[in-house]
């Protein structure tokens, strides 16, 4: 019996030592296979801005400040807390963390635009996430500039951060849709050694798969100072997020953006809780991060955002630790690693067996042999009882489903919706009678 993979460490947090690889009954070792991983990444959050970007979404300032409260205590060391810029709100939720004493770094989105850059002074922040297009078809198409000016600007760009005393992040935005040999070359010009700390690669539009995001990490890390970080930035449109940051570790980021319950534009991004274990439990990176934190942080953002997370969510869902199938339950009573890598005890959760359609008698003798007084139970009775919980469930009604969903739909539809497009005409209409009358008067 083989252990293949790296070797045994600590969680983070004084967890229990957790084992990392898997097992195989062979003498073969696919040790020489597996890429040599870094001992921690950076997990910068981004949910209170990404995540805050998601349709129909918004935060109010106590909730965004509560949110960079928890995530703090959580261990998350830097925070993408919001666009200044762009939202006054951002600009005061920002201000108000820094006078919380937030002890987290805080992070400011702006674009190579003077005025984003002193907004995000004026906000706090200790470091800028400076995003610029690199993709031709948004260089071109959406911009109207040339190649030269977006190397120009961006350099411009990380010099007013420098002279602003922040730290400067530059993001290649669209990178996964760029011409790499155009970013190794954006790489020369802006990336320069004590002026930038991160190159954050953003799959804005969530297209790469694990093989390319590795190609291009690997690419422009040939291409980089070793003081000048690789951060991963992934969106989920294809279900590939959290693979896709994996897969830069491997290939040598040493950072990666995360948003809570995985919220964010379109897909979604790639969900902190779903890292966190995978950097752990496959991995065995380190990343200071208490996973007890998760489950509080999933249901949290549930709650400000509207967006309601599914039972089989991974690692925070409702249902991740729980089992019901004879088969498998009678299998976790005698061994609970038989269907179950992930342990509920690393987020603080509990194990749960679920009497249901699909249970078996070995669930029944258990709760009997743990009730008080003990009960004994022969095979015929176990039978019985089993065929009773299965007609129970089978005669159970199913309204409180369909109300449950239909209230779901209703409340995407009224809560997620936005503001109506007659309502935007509306207040046009009113506010261009008022400046008519104004330049009347």
């Amino acid at each position: 019996m083989l252990w293949v993979g790296t070797a045994p460490r600590a969680s983070p947090i004084g967890k229990p030592e957790v084992k990392v690889g898997f097992t195989v009954d062979t003498k073969d070792t696919f040790a020489a296979a597996l890429p040599p991983m870094p001992e921690s990444a950076e997990v910068i959050d981004c949910t209170l801005r990404d995540g805050e970007q998601t349709p129909g979404v918004w935060f109010t300032v106590p909730e965004k400040v509560e949110l960079a409260t928890m995530l703090d205590a959580a261990g998350i060391r830097v925070l993408d807390a919001g666009f200044p810029a762009a939202s006054p709100a951002d600009m005061e939720a920002m201000q108000e963390m820094r006078h919380r004493g937030v002890r987290a770094r805080l992070g400011a989105t702006a674009r190579p635009v003077h005025n984003d850059i002193v907004a995000a002074e004026k906000s706090g922040a200790d470091e800028v996430f400076m995003f610029m297009p690199t993709s031709d078809l948004r260089i071109k198409e959406t911009l109207g500039v040339t190649r030269d000016d977006v190397s120009r600007i961006m350099r411009s760009g990380v010099d007013d951060i420098v002279a602003h005393n922040m730290i400067a992040s530059v993001v290649f935005e669209d990178s996964t849709r760029a011409d790499p040999e155009y970013m190794i070359r954006l790489v020369r010009d802006v990336c320069e050694p004590g002026t930038v700390a991160r190159l954050i690669l953003a799959d804005s539009v969530g297209c790469a798969h694990p093989a390319s995001m590795k190609l291009l990490v690997s690419t422009l890390r040939e291409q980089l100072d070793p003081s000048i970080v690789i951060s991963i930035h992934a969106h989920n449109d294809y279900g590939l997020a959290a693979a896709n940051a994996l897969a830069a570790v491997e290939a040598g980021a040493r950072s990666m953006s995360c948003t809570v319950n995985g919220i964010g534009e379109r897909a979604g991004n790639a969900d902190l809780a779903e890292c966190l274990a995978a950097l752990t439990h496959l991995h065995g990176i380190e990343h200071g991060v208490d996973a007890t934190a998760l489950p509080g942080l999933s249901r949290f953002v549930e709650r400000i955002s509207g967006i309601h997370m599914s039972a089989t969510k991974p690692v925070t869902g409702f249902n991740v630790y729980r089992h019901e199938s004879g088969v498998h339950v009678d299998s976790m009573l005698k061994n609970t690693r038989s269907y179950e890598e992930l342990p509920p005890s690393w987020t603080g959760s509990d194990r749960g067996y679920v009497f249901g359609k699909h249970s078996g008698a070995a669930l029944v003798r258990h709760v009997l042999a743990q009730a008080d007084p003990p009960r004994e139970i022969d095979d015929e009775l176990a039978r019985q009882v089993v065929a009773s919980v299965k007609r129970i469930v089978e005669d159970t009604d199913k309204a409180r489903h369909e109300e449950a969903f239909t209230a779901k739909e209703t409340f995407i539809r009224d809560a997620l919706a936005g503001v109506p497009s007659d309502v935007v005409i509306a207040e046009y209409d009113r506010l261009a009678a008022n400046a008519t009358t104004e330049a009347a008067s």
